[in-house]
């Protein structure tokens, strides 16, 4: 439950940034680079909290069905799958596996 309020409160600390964002500069544009770290900011910031749900606190509750689901919803994406085929993906191999196990 912890993660979703952490995922709540970075949603909206980023929509509180982008809507104070243009009252602050005005007409101004921000500089190249620091739009390009502020777009990558939310990514690694949800990369980092599955990492963690997934591996549990401190490494020590690793649930392989779960990186098998997260493993084939990388492989399908990279054979260009819509988002929602490789969800649907990784939920069936991960309740298979479950279900094998």
């Amino acid at each position: 439950m912890t993660l979703w309020f952490a995922i709540g409160a970075i949603a909206l600390i980023s929509f509180a940034f982008k809507a104070v964002g243009p009252a602050v500069l005005g007409d101004r544009e921000l500089p190249d680079r620091a739009r390009s770290v502020i777009a990558l900011v939310a990514p690694a910031l949800l990369a980092g909290f599955v990492v963690v749900d997934v591996a549990g606190p401190g490494w020590g509750s690793l649930d392989l069905t779960v990186v098998a689901g997260l493993v084939a919803v990388v492989v399908l994406r990279l054979l260009r799958a819509p988002l929602m085929v490789a969800m649907v993906g990784a939920v069936v191999v991960t309740a298979v596996l479950r279900l094998a196990g």
